[in-house]
């Protein structure tokens, strides 16, 4: 069955993907001729609506804030794996090289196994 949660969520990660591909690939532009203060503000509208309009967030169960969590995890670390290789440079220091983002990673990993480790003790045993 399809959740109904299909259209924010898609919202947010089309809105990430298109927001980071423009980040790493700034020429794309110069193939849409579109000013630049127009493309941002569209894309943060898209990515805030789906953030408010997202059941998930208001939802707010151990497993859902560690699914969305993990979740959100592995697609940033993806999408900046992919556009690496496709020869992107982050115009913001989004890099592999990065050792800010290597401390937010392992930040966003701890506090992702203190959520996991919450959701084990709250489950039932048989």
């Amino acid at each position: 069955m399809i959740s109904k949660n299909w259209l924010p969520i898609g919202l947010i990660v089309i809105s990430v993907a298109l927001l980071m591909a423009y980040d790493f690939f700034p020429k794309i532009n110069d193939l849409l001729s579109i000013p630049k203060p127009i493309v941002n503000v569209f894309l943060l509208l898209i990515l805030f609506v789906g953030f408010y309009t997202t059941p998930l967030l208001k939802d707010h169960t151990l497993r859902s804030n560690f699914l969305w969590g993990a979740a959100t995890v592995i697609y940033l670390m993806g999408l900046i794996i992919v556009f690496t290789i496709l020869g992107g440079n982050s115009q913001v220091g989004l890099s592999l090289t990065s050792p800010a983002l290597w401390l937010v990673l392992a930040i966003s990993v701890f506090e992702l196994y203190r959520e996991y480790k919450k959701l084990k003790a709250a489950q039932p045993t048989p």
